[in-house]
């Protein structure tokens, strides 16, 4: 039996290849590397079966379900679900019709399967196919060996900024070193290797692994670091993505919008430990995992004897087509409807463009006629400026009289008064 690990080639999260690596570490070789976005047409060698762990978010390329016949799948930590609701950036349209009909045949033949969310589960309950919670496989991630350090460091992993700006101020004068840490590659690089993938993971896990704690927003970082043994605290702008809904009571976490308000209970001087709830999931996951390559590792049949999916290749192809016909159909109609939602904006812009220069034409008559009264009130003003000038000239000159005359009046009264 050869053994393959699903990983996604073009991705630029480094989450996925975490994945891909907490899987492979189970198999006893990673003989093939499968992108999980054409799965369908993977070939393997003359045709060999493949094991492969079936960890992964299926999918942006829905109708590239179901696998190719060459992988021989366990099921466990499937994620399933249209991009809107996952709360990413928009995908392909379709939704749940990979679920449907042949698609969901091919779950049905594999069941049980084993979701990482609750959410996954019940859609997949809800179409007749059994399924329960086995948790995420990166929860079965091993330690990391532990280094001697010259500083203590927490690690600051995709959050907010105002998260980061806040916890810098917090441990500004603490000594403790923070390492802002992303998972998100520069550049997309489908041709890099297993080997150089693998590195990088290990690399990650061990920077967490030595961290005093990390202060997270990602799912497959709090996750690897509970496996890791290193506390996390998960700070979270929202609380409604349906990936994180079992693993809020496997975490300490809060919110961004308590976190700023200080109205949270981690010390990242004096971390505590993390809860205990995930082990007995991980444990579970360890036993599936090994018991499916012991399994494996006995069976030395052609890919027509293990292969348990009995629809033909022709079959399949129709219904994959039909998938895309589906989805393009849908595109063309999204398309479409934006296209008069576009339309429609660019009527509305346009009115309020010309009700706008409408209003600017009377502001600016109205300006006009203000600046005419402006200078009126001017001239007016200088007029009783003018005057007021003349007056204050005039009562001048009659205080002159009027004292000159009081003078004299004086005079004679002196003297009159001598006399």
């Amino acid at each position: 039996m050869k053994y393959g690990v699903l990983y996604n080639a073009f991705n630029l999260n480094l989450g996925d290849d975490i994945q891909a690596y907490a899987a492979s570490r189970f198999l006893p070789a990673v003989d093939y590397l499968i992108d999980r976005e054409t799965i369908n047409t993977f070939k393997s060698k003359d045709n060999e079966p493949v094991a492969v762990i079936m960890n992964a978010w299926y999918m942006w390329e829905k109708w590239h379900w179901p696998p190719s016949k060459c992988i021989i799948p366990h099921m466990v930590s499937i994620h399933y679900a249209d991009h809107n609701l996952a709360n990413q950036w928009e995908g392909s349209p379709l939704q749940y019709e990979a679920l449907e009909g042949l698609g969901g045949d091919y779950f049905r033949t594999y069941q049980p399967i084993g979701c990482r969310d609750y959410f996954t589960m019940e859609q997949l309950q809800k179409r007749g196919i059994e399924a329960y919670f086995s948790g995420c496989v990166t929860l079965t991630l091993p330690q990391m060996p532990k280094k001697q350090l010259e500083k203590e460091y927490i690690c600051v992993v995709d959050c907010d900024v105002r998260v980061s700006q806040k916890i810098q101020e917090d441990l500004q004068d603490s000594g403790i070193e923070i390492k802002y840490v992303t998972h998100k590659r520069k550049e997309r690089d489908p041709d890099r290797s297993w080997e150089e993938r693998k590195k990088d993971v290990e690399e990650l896990l061990t920077l967490y692994r030595n961290a005093k704690c990390v202060i997270a927003n990602r799912l497959h970082c709090a996750l690897p670091c509970l496996a890791q043994g290193t506390p996390v605290f998960l700070v979270k702008v929202k609380t409604d993505d349906i990936r994180f809904s079992p693993y809020y009571d496997f975490l300490h976490w809060t919110t961004v919008k308590d976190f700023l308000k200080g109205n949270y209970d981690f010390n990242f001087l004096n971390p505590p430990e993390n809860k205990p709830d995930y082990k007995e999931v991980r444990e579970k996951l360890i036993e599936s995992c090994t018991d499916f390559v012991n399994r494996m590792e006995k069976i030395t049949g052609s890919i027509e004897e293990v292969n348990r999916f009995t629809y033909t290749d022709a079959e399949i192809y129709e219904w994959q087509y039909n998938l895309m016909d589906l989805t393009l159909h849908k595109w063309l109609y999204m398309m479409r409807e934006r296209d008069e939602e576009r339309k429609e904006t660019q009527i509305q812009n346009k009115n309020k463009q010309a009700a706008l220069k409408k209003d600017l034409k009377d502001v600016e008559k109205e300006l006009k006629d203000v600046e005419k009264e402006l200078a009126d009130a001017k001239k007016q003003m200088k007029k009783v400026d003018e005057q007021r000038i003349r007056l204050e000239k005039e009562n001048k000159h009659l205080q002159t009289i009027v004292n000159s005359k009081t003078v004299r009046w004086a005079r004679k009264i002196r003297k009159l008064i001598k006399g």
